[in-house]
């Protein structure tokens, strides 16, 4: 919410600068996806996202029927690669501390491990202020919310010891509420296209499991694990904007 308010105290100050006339515009952007808070931490399976540093797309408009003030909306791909060592680990200690009798992974064991990306997909709308301080600068600032698709990072985990096999498997879609808030500026090449730089803070919520089976003869018992965390990342990208 403070970053809202900051995006909303910007644009205030922004609409006291001289202006020329104002456009509308769409454009297509890439970037980095840069993971912050508990998303990239890999401090627990439950409360982290073991997230590094992605990519980003985003397909960005916005529409000005007045000065200053117009309705912006935002179609955006993001993916994160996964710490996949550290997510390994995790997902070891976990087995051999929470199982329902003794178990000791060896460190000769056979492990098949793979692992994909975060990847999340947004359609965001809202408010969208804007001021044309020098007659080929735009400067925009945002404040966007609706909703995210999330994927947490497909994984298959076989782990073979001593007759015994330890499987698991993690994947999974997440509809969920997100929201996006920045600033950025568009320099005009000529009267219609337009050099556009962008950051964005960006926040959604994941929710999966880990579940886990064992085989040994018969089944012992790895209760499966619930992650619940906020999603968070900036995005800074560049692109190309046409104004209309």
């Amino acid at each position: 919410m403070k970053k809202i308010n900051w995006i909303l105290l910007i644009a205030m100050m922004l609409a006291a600068f001289p202006s020329y006339g104002q456009q509308s515009f769409a454009s297509i952007s890439l970037g980095a996806s840069l993971p912050q808070g508990q998303y990239a931490s890999s401090e627990g399976l439950t409360n982290s996202g073991y997230a590094r540093t992605g990519g980003a797309i985003k397909f960005d408009g916005a529409y000005f029927p007045v000065s200053y003030i117009g309705i912006g909306g935002s179609f955006s791909f993001g993916s994160n690669f996964a710490n996949r060592d550290s997510l390994l680990q995790d997902m070891i200690t976990y087995i051999e501390e929470s199982a329902s009798s003794i178990i000791d992974i060896p460190d000769d064991a056979e492990i098949l491990y793979g692992s994909g990306f975060w990847n999340y997909i947004n359609l965001f709308v809202g408010p969208n202020f804007s001021v044309r301080p020098a007659q080929r600068l735009y400067i925009d600032v945002r404040a966007l919310a609706g909703i995210t698709i999330l994927r947490a990072p497909d994984q298959e985990l076989r782990i073979n010891f001593d007759g015994t096999e330890i499987y698991n498997r993690t994947s999974g879609n997440k509809l969920a509420f997100g929201f996006t808030a920045g600033a950025g500026f568009r320099f005009m090449l000529n009267s219609d296209l337009a050099l556009r730089v962008s950051a964005d803070y960006f926040q959604s919520r994941a929710k999966f499991d880990y579940k886990f089976d064992i085989f040994r003869g018969v089944a012992e018992d790895v209760p499966p694990l619930s992650a619940d965390f906020p999603v968070r990342a900036i995005e800074i990208n560049l692109g190309l904007a046409y104004s209309f």
